[in-house]
This record gives C-alpha cells, structure tokens and sequence, in this order.
C-alpha cells in the first residue's frame, strides 16, 4: 500500500471502536495494556517499535526524534519489570513531535501529570520507580516485538496499525487491517443504529414502544 492508502486505512479505523474489532477477531489484541487517560476518541496510527534491553532507555530517545507525525510508539519495555521507562517529559517530548499516542509494554510514571497534558499513553500499569542513566546494553529501534500474555504470543512490527480506545488496543499488520476494515465498518453501522433507537426512546421514556414494535 501506498502512502495515501495507508491514510485512507487509517483515517477508517477512526470511525471504529475497538470493541466492533473485538466481535471479529481476537488477533492483534493486547489484554492487559490500558490507557492512563480517559480516551474519548478512536486514536489510529502507524507504529514504530522500541525493544529495550536493560535500564539503558536511550533508544527511546532516538524513537522520539526520528517518528513521523501522527506514529505511534510502541516500547517493548518487559526486561525492567516495575521500573517505569515513560514518564511527563517524554510526554512532553511526544506532544512536541506530534505523535498520535504511546504504547508501553511495562510501566509508566508521572500519572497525573500524563492526565493533565492529556495525550493518550497506554501502559500495563504505573509504578513510582523509574529507569537512570545507564552505560547497559542499548535496546533496538524498529525491532519486531514479541508480546505474550497467558498463551497469547502477538507480534507487534514497526509499519503494523495500532487502533486504540477506552476499551483497549489492537495492533494489526496492514494486511490484516485491510481485510477487516469492510466488515468493521458494516458491523459499526449497524451496531450505531441500534444503539440510536434505543438512545432516542430512553430518552423519550418510550422503551415500551420501543420493544413492542
């Protein structure tokens, strides 16, 4: 796919949410990462992949600077256990080279101050101890990431599509993000309709009517 195809893909997903992703498959969904912020919106963008490999987490900073606008950061942070490699200033930092959201395989830190900038950062929890300086091992950029949880193995590579909401995330090759997409979009319709006669006679205190037809 093209440039312009890839938008178009991505500009699609936007309409979705992942629950209607959810009623179709299973693959590419990561169970236990949740955003720190409430996430009012469908966020979709391309992801680029940072694999760490000790408390060394300079890599993440090359990430920042080399991402295109709109990416979103995928870190691969399981070798630090509790420590946090994310935090506000590299918020901050994500804000300023207009990243779409972040993904942390691992924890993060500076809670409140991530909810009171407001950019989406989706984390498997928070934790107060953080990564230092470190002359260790250098993690890798655009690395492919190997996510397990239970027996669920998900490769997550730099290029995939990331769709992100309230509800969670799922990271599909384009491929695969391609192929769903029509049957995503029937779905979400159909599901927004009925939602909507329902939404109208609760409102109306028509329930009754409502079911009775």
């Amino acid at each position: 796919m093209n440039d312009i195809d890839i938008r178009e893909l991505i500009d699609g997903y936007k309409e979705i949410g992942t629950s209607t992703i959810g009623h179709l498959t299973g693959e590419g969904y990561l169970p236990d990462i949740t955003p720190l912020n409430p996430c009012t919106a469908t966020i979709v963008g391309r992801v680029l992949t940072v694999q760490l490999a000790s408390d060394n987490t300079d890599v993440i900073n090359q990430a920042l600077i080399q991402a295109a606008p709109n990416d979103v950061l995928c870190i691969d942070a399981q070798v630090l256990g509790i420590k946090a490699c994310w935090g506000a200033l590299r918020t901050c930092a994500a804000i300023y080279e207009k990243l779409s959201a972040v993904i942390v395989i691992g924890q993060a830190t500076d809670s409140l101050q991530i909810q009171q900038l407001g950019f989406p950062v989706f984390a498997q929890g928070i934790s107060a101890i953080t990564t230092f300086k470190s002359n260790q091992s250098q993690g890798k950029l655009a690395s492919d990431i190997c996510y397990r949880f239970g027996e669920q193995t998900t490769a997550i590579r730099s290029g995939d599509i990331a769709i992100m909401d309230n509800d969670g995330i799922f990271v599909l090759p384009i491929n695969v993000a391609q192929q769903l997409l029509p049957d995503c979009q029937k779905k979400h319709k159909a599901d927004e309709i009925k939602f909507q006669l329902f939404f109208e006679a609760y409102r109306n205190n028509q329930l009754d009517k409502l079911f009775e037809s």
